[in-house]
C-alpha cells in the first residue's frame, strides 16, 4: 500500500533558528552545563600559568555574565572561544526571544527594548525584520564603547509559514567594543562591524523535525 506524501513526510514539530559563525566561534545555550563548559576554556590558559587568583576572577565574572543572560531570558550566547593574534576579539551575539499574547504586538516590543534608538525595518521574504544600533560607554573600562548591532526577525508558525500578525520573534544582538583611542582602531572598528552583519546575513529558521 503506497504512503501518501503527507505519510511519507513527517511534520516538523516546530521552528528552530540556524546561524553561521566564522571559525574559532561557539555557541552556548544559557544552562548550567554550557556555563560549566565556558568556564572551563576561558580559565584554562590561567589554570596552566598556576594563576588560581585569574582563574577565580574569571569563573566569578563567567557566573555574572550568564546570571545576566538568564535574567534578560537569553538563550544563548556565541562568541570567539580561539584567542586571535594579540589576544580575544572583543566580540559576542546574544539570542533572546520576544514573545506576547496579543497578535501583531512584535513591533510594540521592538519599540520597548531599542530604549529610544531609532529603529529602521526591512522587507525580507514578505515579513518585517527590524534593525538599530546601541552606543553605550563600558563601564570597566572607560577608554572602551560597547557598539551593538540589534536585529529581530519575526517568529513564523511552527509549520514554518508567515505570520501576517506576529506576537513573537528572535532578538539577535552582536556587541563589539571600540577603543576610543589608538592606531587603527577605526578601521579595527569597522572589521568587527561588517563581521556582525556578516554573521546576521547567514540567519535563517529552519524546521525541527
Amino acid at each position: 500500500m503506497s504512503q501518501s506524501p503527507q505519510e511519507a513526510k513527517p511534520q516538523p514539530r516546530g521552528i528552530g533558528y540556524s546561524i553561521v559563525y566564522p571559525p574559532g566561534w561557539r555557541e552556548f545555550r544559557t544552562s548550567a552545563d554550557h556555563e560549566a563548559i565556558l568556564a572551563k576554556l576561558v580559565t584554562a590558559e590561567a589554570k596552566a600559568l598556576g594563576r588560581a587568583d585569574v582563574v577565580l576572577m574569571l569563573r566569578q565574572k563567567t557566573h555574572e555574565m550568564f546570571e545576566n543572560l538568564r535574567r534578560r531570558g537569553a538563550i544563548g550566547l556565541a562568541l570567539p572561544v580561539e584567542k586571535a593574534r594579540g589576544g580575544a576579539v572583543p566580540t559576542s551575539m546574544i539570542m533572546t526571544p520576544l514573545k506576547s499574547s496579543e497578535a501583531g504586538a512584535l513591533a510594540g516590543m521592538v519599540r520597548r527594548v531599542a530604549d529610544g534608538n531609532p529603529v529602521e525595518t526591512e522587507a525580507v521574504d514578505d515579513e518585517t525584520w527590524y534593525l538599530w544600533n546601541t552606543n553605550e560607554p563600558a563601564e570597566e573600562a572607560p577608554e572602551y564603547k560597547n557598539l551593538s548591532l540589534n536585529m529581530v526577525v519575526p517568529r513564523p508558525r511552527a509549520d514554518g509559514s508567515t505570520d501576517p500578525e506576529p506576537s513573537a520573534g528572535l532578538w539577535l544582538r552582536y556587541s563589539y567594543a571600540s577603543l576610543e583611542t589608538g592606531e587603527n582602531n577605526e578601521e579595527f572598528t569597522e572589521a568587527l562591524r561588517g563581521l556582525g552583519y556578516a554573521i546576521m546575513g547567514t540567519f535563517k529558521w529552519v524546521p525541527i523535525q
